[in-house]
């Protein structure tokens, strides 16, 4: 099944330019939304594919209102069957100043405990988040930057990491667009096929658009990205 998956931006060839003719051969079967994008962009994308849309909110949907855009189905904290696969999503970015679709690291804790308790029997294929988990490019099976091997105190998530000539971890410096360690966590224990994330804006030239973090490819979807499931 052929997956879109957008978050971010309003890209003008889904948008302004898109041409229905070069989508209908793309075949997709799903649309897939990881976050920061405005109603009306919504709208269009699912009256244009007319498939099946889920979404998660990012730190910037404050317009969604309760019932969300029309057409989708809000992923956040539940478990969606479509198509033979199972999705899940877990909404927001890392708390900065209180708004919509914000959590501190605990609480993101938290909720990612949940879904593999909730999940535990059943398993999970997709998870789409807004955030992403942290990860390291140079050494996906750990983050030294974050808990050294030896022990020590951990090094500051971020603004240490950024400082880094090498960018270990590959952290913005702000706080708001710090990944989530519970995220990771939540990865390694269930090992989905995909994570599928947006907010990171592909770390603005630092981050790759994919890394594999154990069986789970874990996606950077930063304007658009179709997928094979």
């Amino acid at each position: 099944m052929k997956v879109l998956v957008v978050a971010d931006v309003e890209e003008r060839s889904l948008y302004d330019h898109f041409r229905p003719e070069r989508w209908a051969k793309a075949g997709i079967g799903l649309v897939i939304s990881c976050g920061d994008l405005k109603l009306a962009y919504l709208d269009f994308l699912a009256s244009m594919f007319n498939v099946p849309c889920f979404y998660v909110r990012g730190n910037h949907d404050t317009a969604y209102g309760t019932a969300g855009p029309a057409g989708w189905v809000n992923l956040d904290g539940r478990l969606e069957r479509y198509g033979g696969f199972r999705f899940y999503g877990l909404e927001g970015s890392p708390w900065y100043n209180g708004g919509d679709a914000q959590y501190t690291e605990n609480q993101m804790a938290w909720r990612s405990r949940w879904a593999r308790l909730t999940n535990w029997t059943t398993g999970i294929d997709v998870i789409v988040t807004h955030a992403a988990p942290r990860i390291c490019p140079n050494r996906p099976d750990a983050c030294p930057c974050v808990y050294p091997a030896d022990g020590t105190t951990p090094r500051n998530p971020g603004l240490t990491c950024l400082r880094d000539p090498d960018r270990m971890v590959l952290d913005m410096g702000d706080i708001p667009h710090r990944p989530f360690e519970a995220l990771r966590t939540l990865v390694t224990s269930v090992q989905p096929r995909f994570l599928l994330h947006g907010h990171m804006h592909l770390g603005y030239g630092v981050r790759p658009r994919e890394i594999r973090l154990g069986n789970t490819r874990v996606i950077d979807a930063y304007g658009h990205i179709v997928i094979d499931l």
